[in-house]
This record gives C-alpha cells, sequence and structure tokens, in this order.
C-alpha cells in the first residue's frame, strides 16, 4: 500500500519538481496545485470529475476579485454552499476544491492580465491531475457518506455563513494569506453525526485545534528540504490511512494544500502570525462549534452510503 502510494506521489510531484528545477519555481507552485485539486475532485467527486479543468477559472476570477470585499464574499458564499449542497450526494469533500480554489485565488490578487499565466499552468496541472485519477487511480473507491436533502440544504447555509465569517476573521485579525482558516472549517465540517452530538462536537473541536497545531508547526519548518519532507508526509497519510477513513482525509486537507501552496509567505514573524491566527481562530472556531451542534441537534442525520457507491463495493 505505502509502495504505491509512493509512487503516485512521484508520479503527482515530478512534472513540478522538474519545472522548479529548470528555474520556474512559480510555475511549479501553480501547476502542483492544479493537480492536487483536480485530483481531490476527481477521486472524492467522480460523478463531476470533469468539472476539475473549471478550477483554474475559479481560481482567476478570485484572484482578480480580490481587491472587493462584496465580490470575494459572493464567489465564497456561492462555493460553500456548492458543497453543502453536495453532500445530498456524498461528494462534497471532492466539491470541497472548488471553495479551496476560492479561497486560494483571494488570498492572491492580481489583474486579469497578470493571472493568466497562473491560470493556463493550473489548467495543465489540472488535466494531468484529471488524467490520473481517471487512468492510474480509476479503481481507486474512496468511502463517502450522503445525507437527507433537507440536511444537504441546511448544510448548505451554514457553511456559507461559516466559511464568510472565518474569512472575514482572518481579514479583520490581520492573518496574511488567511484562506486556510475558513477551508478548515468546511473541510473537518460534516453534515452527518458521528453516532452522537457530543461525540460529533469533540471531532471538530479537535480537529479544529489540530489543525491550528499543525499550523503552528509548519511556521518553524524553515527551508526546501523540510517542507518537502512535510509535504510528503501529510500526502501518504492522506493517501494511506485516510482511502478508508473520512476523517484523516477531512483533518489533513487543510495542512496538505499549506504546503502546497507554500505557508511561509511575506507575513509578520512567525510568533507574531501566530498570535493573529490564534485570535481569529478562536472567534471563527467557537462559531463553527456552535453552528455545527445546531444543525446536528435540529437535524440529526446519520448519513448513509450513496446508492452507486454501495454498488461498486458489491
Amino acid at each position: 500500500m505505502i509502495g504505491k502510494a509512493s509512487g503516485m506521489l512521484a508520479l503527482l510531484l515530478v512534472p513540478a519538481a522538474a519545472l522548479y528545477a529548470t528555474g520556474n519555481s512559480a510555475a511549479a507552485h501553480w501547476f502542483v496545485l492544479g493537480a492536487v485539486l483536480a485530483m481531490q475532485m476527481s477521486l472524492l467527486a467522480r460523478p463531476v470529475a470533469g468539472f476539475a479543468l473549471l478550477l483554474p477559472v475559479i481560481y482567476a476570477a478570485a484572484a482578480i476579485t480580490a481587491q472587493s470585499t462584496g465580490g470575494v464574499v459572493a464567489l465564497i458564499l456561492a462555493a460553500a454552499g456548492l458543497v453543502g449542497a453536495a453532500s445530498s450526494q456524498g461528494v462534497q469533500r471532492g466539491v470541497l476544491a472548488v471553495l479551496a480554489a476560492t479561497l486560494i485565488g483571494s488570498a492572491e490578487p492580481a489583474s486579469p492580465s497578470a493571472v493568466l499565466e497562473p491560470m493556463l499552468v493550473m489548467l495543465a496541472g489540472s488535466a494531468y491531475g484529471l488524467l490520473l485519477a481517471l487512468t492510474l487511480l480509476r479503481n481507486v473507491d474512496m468511502d463517502t457518506r450522503a445525507v437527507r436533502a433537507q440536511t444537504a440544504l441546511s448544510f448548505a447555509a451554514l457553511l456559507a455563513v461559516l466559511v464568510t465569517i472565518a474569512w472575514l476573521a482572518a481579514k479583520a485579525f490581520g492573518v496574511e494569506h488567511g484562506w486556510w482558516i475558513p477551508l478548515a472549517v468546511a473541510a473537518v465540517g460534516q453534515p452527518a453525526i458521528e453516532k452522537s452530538v457530543l461525540r460529533s462536537i469533540l471531532y471538530l473541536a479537535g480537529a479544529l485545534c489540530t489543525t491550528l497545531a499543525m499550523v503552528a508547526g509548519f511556521e518553524f519548518a524553515t527551508g526546501l528540504a523540510a517542507q518537502v519532507t512535510l509535504l510528503v508526509i501529510v500526502a501518504l497519510l492522506m493517501l494511506v490511512v485516510g482511502q478508508g477513513r473520512r476523517w484523516v482525509r477531512a483533518l489533513l486537507l487543510t495542512p496538505f494544500l499549506m504546503l502546497v501552496v507554500g505557508h511561509q509567505l511575506d507575513h509578520a514573524a512567525p510568533l507574531d502570525y501566530l498570535r493573529s491566527a490564534f485570535m481569529a481562530c478562536s472567534v471563527v472556531f467557537a462559531f463553527a462549534l456552535l453552528g455545527q451542534w445546531m444543525l446536528w441537534t435540529i437535524r440529526p442525520d446519520p448519513g448513509c452510503i450513496p446508492a452507486r457507491a454501495e454498488a461498486r463495493r458489491r
């Protein structure tokens, strides 16, 4: 299992490594980002895998409108609502790629002319990631769990509110490139309960705090070798341990994307950055726990395996 996962990870990263070796570090960043997001969508939301080619366009749209708070909020609301609605089919984890592209783009403002090159390179990466998912990984089956339509609708509304609050809080507390805060809320949030509301709340609190702890650790991992090592470790955990465990994939998605994007950008010293991040997360996580508690109390939906996924397993 580890050997197969290592081979897949190598296939995913080799093109980006080649670009980096030739001095095209920015292109390597955009290519691997497109490939990772496309694979996320293709493996966990196979019915809509083809739409992974639109992820670079979504990223570009968010980057162009990044200077307009109203424009970005509208995009985030739409993307978060789409993720929540996808839970009716159990594919919300894959559709998270749409929200991730939106949030990352909103943290990298650019003019229409300047964003053209990143978008085209991301498109090449997305096509590559989609190709891997549809060929070499066509037999990989990730477990999913769908909820009733009413629960999905409620989850979509909740997620839209929580993600928007998280994005605004990150901006208000001065967390530069704080796209990971709203993404963490969406990634570990879930419409279905785990046996009981208390257990689900404890899981959610633990997952959010673990994400913050991992981000804190990443801040002090300097140098290319350290970052690549962390990237490989987190990716292997997602591929090996996370294949049959939804909570592992949800927990590691945000830290993994932080390593892909590059967490150490032009922000303040690590301690100052973490202080701002901690204050923002304190507010955001409190709202997230309250909102999820309300959802699970009003709609205690345990979820079920989608019929098509169950048929494939048989």
